[in-house]
């Protein structure tokens, strides 16, 4: 098992499905799981989960289908990838959680919050899938039919050949991102076939206090988000300029800097500190 230093390791049951889960820092502190995207696991979220066991317990955990999660033939759509979360939860007993998603776990992390707002602190979605529809997205079988054909490409390949894919294929993040796509399995496509329910149904429903990070765009693009960021009860985006959908690996210190800031006023918030 290649895990990052530090890191623990334990299988954890849900429904139909077993997960792979890891705890950095310690379990004295504060509970902050993390919630990875589609085509990585939860180990490509090493220096985030790093920096922030400083201060927190972070747990995080293989999605179905990725990493070393199992991968049954069903089970990928929102309500499964909820249930899968709160079983996380239960199972590791982590009460009130604060819970960090980057995209398909931004989505996950957000519809969490509204149907189970019992559940988490606060919320942070990083470039959350769902925030608005993609221009020409292709139907639910052409977008099946490319993860299928991609996941089987990847599974052709060495990660020492999936690295040279990325900048810096010496660097520990390209080896992370390799080992990730050299362990996506093919039930995966399913995710893409159902796709992610429009967050603008979501936010309205958020009573958390949330933070958006969320990639630079052009004006009107900046626009449209903000108003749909002014659904949230107790929420701010942020555009981070010049990221791209990978908003911490493309600009990491200022997009952590935000991260930073909300995480006190929430710690602040809940003390009474000023």
């Amino acid at each position: 098992m290649d895990r990052p230093a530090g890191w623990t390791a334990e299988r954890v049951d849900v429904d139909a499905a077993t997960l792979q889960a890891y705890r950095v820092g310690d379990p004295a502190d504060p509970p902050l799981v993390v919630l990875h995207g589609f085509y990585e696991n939860a180990a490509c979220r090493y220096r985030l989960a790093g920096d922030l066991s400083e201060d927190y317990h972070v747990v995080l955990y293989d999605a179905r289908g990725h990493g070393e999660s199992d991968a049954p033939e069903s089970g990928y759509g929102i309500d499964a990838r909820i249930a899968d979360l709160v079983g996380v939860c239960d199972a590791l007993d982590l009460s009130n959680p604060i819970l960090y998603g980057h995209s398909m776990g931004g989505s996950t992390a957000a519809w969490t919050a509204v149907e189970h707002p019992d559940v988490p602190r606060a919320v942070v979605l990083e470039d959350p899938a769902g925030m608005r529809p993609e221009p020409g997205d292709p139907g639910p079988a052409e977008r099946a039919a490319f993860v299928r054909e991609n996941v089987a490409e990847l599974a052709g390949r060495s990660v020492d050949d999936l690295r040279t894919e990325y900048d810096d294929p010496d660097s520990e993040r390209a080896h992370r991102q390799a080992l990730a796509d050299s362990q996506l399995r093919p039930q995966i496509a399913e995710i893409a076939r159902l796709g992610y329910p429009h967050l603008a149904d979501a936010f309205p429903d958020v009573q958390c206090p949330t933070l958006v990070l969320r990639r630079d765009g052009e004006v009107t693009e900046r626009v449209t988000d903000l108003q749909m960021a002014d659904q949230l009860q107790n929420g701010r985006l942020v555009h981070v300029p010049d990221a791209g959908h990978h908003v911490l690996r493309d600009e990491y210190d200022a997009a952590f800097r935000e991260l930073r800031a909300f995480l006190r006023r929430v710690e602040n918030r809940e003390t009474g500190a000023q």
